[in-house]
């Protein structure tokens, strides 16, 4: 699998500090995977210590595009808003 970053998300993960080992990691074995409706995208999330990272991307013929990406605290809250207005459907 050929990860790529768009602009936006390598600019996310440089300012946020985010480990490219963490990305493959959610990409490759993520906790959970969820349909984005409203974006078109799959998100991917995978505990990290005592958050977790958030990956939204498309992927297409062995290339996955990570859109972007970001670490949370507030997992159960994130997810309770997102799946409650119909954002997110869970996948996996």
């Amino acid at each position: 699998m050929t990860i790529e970053l768009s602009r936006h998300a390598l600019e996310k993960a440089l300012f946020r500090n985010i480990n490219m080992q963490h990305i493959r990691r959610t990409l490759n074995n993520p906790d959970e995977l969820h349909e984005d409706a409203e974006h078109g995208v799959t998100i991917a999330i995978k505990k990290v210590n005592q958050k977790s990272i958030i990956l939204a991307y498309r992927s297409e013929n062995g290339l996955v595009k990570v859109i972007t990406l970001y670490y949370t605290t507030k997992l159960d809250r994130l997810i309770k808003a997102k799946t409650g207005r119909g954002a997110w459907k869970k996948t996996k």
